[in-house]
């Protein structure tokens, strides 16, 4: 004989608080912004709430008035930055008065599966980005065209190591060597006269800036754990950049 129970509302409102976290965590929100909306979340409902983010998991905790606890681990094992869902996430969470549990949960469903740019549009912003960097090193037309290039492949090669599910750090270093290879390609065809503003300009746009904000914005609001991570992050993101580019070079053997 089977018997069913029915969900408490405490779980309720815990997996609402940790499905929020885990979004904004994984679009590449900060760690206090995550726990004061968790709280927020929670109290609303009339719990007190604790909660822990780092960039691999976040853990909540509620108390009800009974004194009954009841917590939730949520693993995060993808993160990207897409600051429209955490401000669409944010904006939601400073309405919640207006929303019933429902509402909200579906909300935040539709905010989940939004698909904010096509990959044609993703393509052309990366041409575009780093085709537009080369005014800023002050190139030419010719390095306008190569550096155009070159970020269109780099997008072309996320997407096709995302289908295949390559680990990230292994991305960035296919993605810098794509980076030195294409303006190196076209210096030994005598189309450029020099590689290093069409190089400098595609490396431009990968690099984590967000990230590093994040960081240091974690790290002046006391997220010691979270920072330091991040900056980690960052640093590996950077030599693995600088290594593809560097093996790239080594290859056209150009110093």
């Amino acid at each position: 004989m089977e018997v069913k129970k029915e969900i408490k509302e405490e779980y309720q409102i815990l997996s609402l608080a940790c499905k929020t976290a885990r979004l904004l965590l994984e679009n590449g929100s900060e760690v206090h912004r995550i726990e004061q909306i968790s709280k927020k979340i929670c109290e609303y409902y009339g719990y007190s709430c604790q909660c822990f983010a780092s960039l691999t998991c976040v853990v909540i905790t509620l108390e009800n008035k009974e004194g009954e606890i009841f917590s939730l681990v949520e693993r995060i094992e993808n993160r990207n930055t897409n600051l429209n869902k955490i401000t669409r996430i944010s904006k939601l969470v400073e309405e919640i008065s207006s929303h019933s549990y429902f509402s909200f949960k579906e909300e935040l469903q539709d905010i989940q599966e939004e698909v904010t740019y096509s990959p044609l549009q993703v393509l052309l912003a990366h041409m575009i980005g780093a085709a537009f960097f080369v005014f800023l090193f002050q190139g030419n037309h010719q390095e306008i065209f190569v550096s155009g290039l070159t970020g269109f492949c780099i997008a072309f090669t996320a997407f096709i190591s995302q289908k295949i599910k390559l680990e990230s750090l292994f991305v960035n270093l296919l993605q810098g060597m794509v980076c030195s290879s294409i303006p190196c390609l076209f210096y030994s065809l005598g189309w450029i006269q020099n590689i290093d503003i069409s190089i400098i300009s595609s490396l431009m746009i990968m690099v984590p800036g967000v990230a590093f904000i994040n960081a240091i914005r974690d790290l002046f609001s006391g997220d010691l754990v979270t920072a330091q991570s991040r900056l980690l992050e960052v640093a590996l993101i950077g030599m693995t950049l600088a290594t593809g580019s560097g093996i790239a070079l080594k290859f056209f053997y150009i110093s």
